[in-house]
């Protein structure tokens, strides 16, 4: 440490070691970003025995705001790759995280896991490390914490894309689609994946089955707990979909899904239709859905005819959903209503 050249990196240290002592003892925001704003790749790697282990004790200790801990945390091992991290960060360690009610664990946790994403051969290092996976989807569905939740999302999301082993070309360059949400959805690297953490997620029975479980009444959830769950899921199948539809409309676990497909289930027997709200954030779901399947990568014929059977059924007895799919193209951007309309009409007829 005496070779690294940062200006008040003694004072941090013995601040973190104060912080170790006294859980209640306020960070000090400045000096963490001073050191912080300093921390380069070539000056970061000697720190890290001596600076990680205060770091992690605080984020699994504090009850305060842990972001000046967090960031700093995360920074110090950007510059890791992923089988780096995990000696520094085993399993059990990101299992506690994971497990941990303070979202400074969580956070910290998920940001090691979303290394995973960088590479096919990095999400395959994590798809041999099936407890943590079946962690991260457990921490996903049941945290109250909105930004742990939408952290976990976008990690799982992006494990599964970059592990996807469905690459086709382009129906249009992505420079056309406009709306940046959609970009975001359809939105894919070239090199296929492995597909390992896909055959983990939708093909292993603890982990699918986390699923029916927070997503589905019970006497140990409350309806706001299943509602939040419920929400989540629905946001992230329609990114899913657009990567590979096959796993979400196989029925390769009947018995979880009420004799139906995971997609199935979620878009026409899981939510109680007579709670308004939550029949709103069905409606925006097939919004979403039509949306992105219409520029996806991945749309086909075969694609088509699925969602179109799906949307069909959905819609049938459901007047709501299908006066609000009729009026999508009126609320999208000019350039892109009337495709959206023709495919929305398809969709409905057949």
């Amino acid at each position: 440490m005496e070779n690294v050249r940062i200006s008040g990196l003694e004072e941090l240290q013995a601040h973190l070691q104060e912080l170790v002592n006294d859980r209640t003892l306020p960070f000090n925001e400045k000096l963490f970003d001073d050191v912080e704003l300093q921390l380069t790749e070539d000056n970061i790697p000697p720190l890290l025995p001596s600076f990680l282990p205060p770091l992690t004790t605080i984020l699994k200790s504090t009850t305060q705001d842990p972001t000046p801990c967090l960031t700093l945390t995360i920074k110090l091992l950007s510059p890791l790759p992923l089988a780096r991290t995990l000696t520094i960060a085993d399993p059990p360690s990101l299992i506690t995280a994971l497990q941990s009610p303070l979202p400074g664990a969580n956070q910290l946790a998920l940001a090691i896991l979303h290394k995973g994403a960088a590479s096919p051969s990095d999400a395959a290092i994590l798809s041999t490390l099936p407890d943590v996976i079946e962690e991260l989807v457990e921490a996903w569905l049941s945290t109250e914490n909105v930004s742990v939740a939408e952290k976990a999302a976008k990690v799982l999301g992006d494990l599964l894309e970059v592990d996807c082993d469905v690459v086709a070309p382009p129906p249009q360059p992505l420079a056309q689609v406009t709306d940046s949400t959609t970009q975001e959805l359809v939105r894919r690297r070239r090199a296929p994946g492995h597909a390992r953490l896909w055959n983990l997620v939708f093909g292993t029975r603890p982990i699918l089955s986390l699923v029916p479980e927070y997503c589905s009444p019970s006497d140990e959830r409350t309806i706001r707990q299943v509602t939040l769950s419920q929400g989540r899921l629905l946001r992230l199948l329609p990114r899913l979909a657009t990567l590979n539809l096959a796993p979400l409309i196989a029925k390769s676990a009947p018995d979880l899904f009420a004799g139906e497909s995971l997609l199935y289930w979620a878009s026409l027997k899981m939510i109680d239709y007579n709670d308004v709200l939550v029949h709103l954030n069905l409606v925006d779901f097939f919004e979403t859905l039509v949306s992105v399947m219409r520029v996806a990568e991945t749309r086909s014929p075969i694609v088509d005819e699925e969602l179109g059977a799906l949307i069909r059924t959905a819609a049938k007895d459901d007047t709501v959903l299908r006066d609000a799919l009729r009026g999508l193209p009126d609320r999208t951007i000019e350039e892109e209503a009337e495709p959206l309309r023709e495919y929305i009409t398809k969709l409905l007829q057949g």
